[in-house]
């Protein structure tokens, strides 16, 4: 013969669980009036602005929020921004010296940094904002919608006019190609910068001489050239320029300080075709 013994619980045999306290939810938001990335080319200059708020505003409190970051995702190093933010929200400027100072280096490219809040509680519990355990104070909240308890600063090849020269003066450029042949390789080459989009040549014209002025597009990195008609050769016939639209070598490297642009070239005579020609700043 078969027993079955069965064990019954009690819900008072059931040790108490602890008390569950509230935690508030950072929100961190990205400043627009400051730099939304670092350039690999200037990155002491960099001047990076957010806010740090909570979530639900009419929630529970943090006795206190300090303003972390890590770089390359590295949990193991955090620094401190700011410590002991009580109001909300609070603005924050992070610039390149502050990341060079916190970190021992200036940022270059492919440099990540990760900005995040550690908790203090109104009962003083902590919860990180990173650890290298894996616990920490934003687990899942990536599917809050519309939460934002993390920013990230990353060092990239954007595009600055004044990495390529100072607004209002001419710099020496050196010739990388120019297909249409006025200029040979490694030949020097005035440029004119315009202002934060613009920059300018010449063509080895001596009649009717007007510039080539290229557009930057810092979105994208792209080029673009208007129709000019930049002059002749020692009389007529005047030809006119105008970029391709499309053209692969319409681009600015700006880690490598390099423009170019896809031509084509026209005349009164006729259509003479493409050509490229890129400059590099010396």
């Amino acid at each position: 013969m078969s027993s079955f013994f069965i064990a019954a619980c009690r819900k008072e045999d059931n040790p108490k669980l602890p008390a569950l306290e509230r935690v508030p939810l950072p929100q961190l938001t990205v400043d627009k009036t400051g730099d939304a990335t670092i350039s690999a080319l200037a990155p002491d200059a960099f001047v990076g602005k957010f806010s740090v708020s909570l979530f639900y505003p009419e929630d529970v409190k943090p006795s206190k929020l300090d303003i972390v970051v890590i770089k390359n995702g590295n949990a193991a190093v955090v620094k401190t921004i700011q410590a002991g933010v009580t109001s909300y929200p609070t603005n924050i400027t992070l610039t390149g010296t502050q990341i060079k100072s916190l970190f021992g280096v200036s940022s270059v490219l492919g440099d990540s940094y990760t900005i995040g809040a550690n908790i203090t509680t109104e009962g003083g519990k902590f919860y990180p904002a990173f650890s290298t355990l894996g616990e920490t104070n934003n687990g899942g909240l990536s599917s809050v919608a519309g939460s934002t308890p993390q920013i990230t600063f990353a060092a990239v090849c954007q595009f600055k006019m004044s990495d390529y020269g100072a607004v209002g003066t001419i710099v020496p450029y050196t010739v990388v190609t120019d297909e249409w042949a006025d200029y040979s390789a490694g030949q020097t080459v005035p440029v004119t910068i315009i202002d934060a989009t613009h920059l300018s040549f010449f063509y080895g014209t001596d009649v009717s001489v007007k510039p080539i002025v290229i557009t930057i597009n810092p979105t994208d990195n792209t080029t673009s050239a208007a129709s000019v008609a930049y002059g002749g050769y020692g009389g007529p016939p005047i030809f006119t320029a105008v970029s391709l639209a499309g053209s692969a070598a319409n681009a600015v490297a700006p880690c490598d300080l390099t423009v170019g642009v896809r031509l084509s070239h026209t005349s009164p005579l006729g259509s003479y075709g493409d050509f490229t020609i890129k400059l590099k700043k010396k």
